[in-house]
């Protein structure tokens, strides 16, 4: 067997493990990226303690429903909690950058605003409250035109 047969069969294997890689963690960021982080679940009361009557339970407030905010403006808070998120879980930077939120955009200039959007959230020291977020993330993405 030559040299160059030997070395031309060993570059096609690494090409197709190569592949096989790519595929293969393209698939695992699927995966991940459909299944969501589930929040604890609620303290259900005791049956000793459903017979309380009103005045004895504590009056919690509901929130005020949020206004509906522009689809932009939406996507624009889902990239930033899952930059807040990653950050969290100790993924890079260049992991969120590939999500699908980000990558897929076929407007440059938009896929620019997303990637500015998960930078600046990314890099944010401290945490934030959820309603925090969405009131920061919306009136930031209302002063910035929408992309063209």
């Amino acid at each position: 067997m030559s040299v160059f047969l030997r070395w031309g069969v060993f570059g096609i294997l690494g090409v197709a493990a190569l592949l096989y890689a790519y595929n293969a963690s393209k698939r695992l960021a699927e995966a991940h990226a459909a299944h969501p982080v589930v929040a604890p679940a609620a303290v259900t009361p005791s049956a000793g303690q459903t017979s309380t009557s009103l005045a004895e339970r504590e009056i919690v407030p509901q929130p005020a429903a949020v206004p509906a905010a522009p689809a932009r403006c939406e996507e624009e808070l889902a990239v930033a909690q899952r930059a807040l998120d990653m950050r969290k879980q100790g993924e890079p930077l260049d992991r969120l950058m590939r999500i699908q939120e980000i990558a897929w955009q076929e407007s440059p200039s938009r896929r620019a605003r997303l990637e500015q959007v998960a930078t600046q959230w990314f890099k944010r020291e401290g945490g934030i409250g959820a309603s925090a977020l969405r009131a920061v993330v919306i009136n930031d993405c209302e002063q910035h035109p929408p992309a063209p």
